[in-house]
């Protein structure tokens, strides 16, 4: 994993060797279809505990990105918190009493470096750029199981790969001000730990992330 982040940061960079002093910084709004698959294998009975879930949320951004002469950018994004949801079912735990289990986890502090790459494509004259980059979170568990388990939060990274189209922007009065319309697919590695208190239950989890973007920003 972490040779391929190198990779991908050192082919980012390279890229973007030539940027001119043009900078843009600005805000996103974003609407997430997050889908989160998990299983708690309990220790003593190797019963196993799955939950699928699919959410929606709606999360802002802030950026602040480099830009090119042909369109490219190489760019920071910050989302605050961003939730995966939760999913509840009756279970029942070892002892044979029956209590809710309820799986639910946030991603929080998500830093993203991504690149804006120019290509050849155009729809209704506006030029189409594809967007890869790298994400960094960290997985909130909050947790409510019925086993007693209690899981650690855990760093992840994630790949994102999209499209996107930009323009300038007239609001009033300002100037300098540009849009960015992406579309954008991030695959983050799985989550699997062991229970805080050493029982030898563990629990794994897959998430994945599409998010429509429509954001402002300003040149300076």
């Amino acid at each position: 994993m972490k040779k391929n982040i190198t990779i991908l940061l050192s082919i980012l960079f390279l890229s973007f060797q030539s940027v001119k002093a043009e900078f843009g910084i600005g805000v996103t709004g974003a609407v997430h279809f997050i889908d989160a698959s998990g299983t708690e294998t309990t220790r003593s009975s190797e019963q196993k505990n799955t939950a699928d879930h699919s959410h929606e949320a709606i999360v802002p951004e802030l950026f602040i990105e480099a830009m090119t002469d042909n369109g490219g950018a190489i760019g920071i994004a910050y989302i605050p918190t961003k939730e995966l949801g939760s999913e509840s079912r009756k279970d029942t735990n070892s002892e044979g009493s029956t209590g809710t289990y309820k799986a639910d986890a946030e991603l929080s502090n998500v830093f993203q470096i991504y690149g804006d790459v120019p290509t050849p494509i155009s729809l209704g004259g506006n030029d189409i750029y594809a967007k890869i980059g790298i994400q960094h979170a960290t997985i909130s568990t909050l947790e409510s199981l019925n086993s007693g388990s209690t899981y650690p939060d855990k760093d992840v990274f994630g790949y994102s790969i999209g499209l996107g189209t930009k323009g300038d922007l007239t609001l009033g009065s300002a100037s300098n001000l540009y849009y960015k319309a992406e579309a954008v697919y991030t695959d983050f590695e799985d989550y699997a730990a062991d229970d805080e208190a050493g029982t030898g239950n563990k629990v794994e989890a897959e998430l994945e992330d599409f998010a429509v973007k429509f954001s402002i920003g300003k040149k300076f």
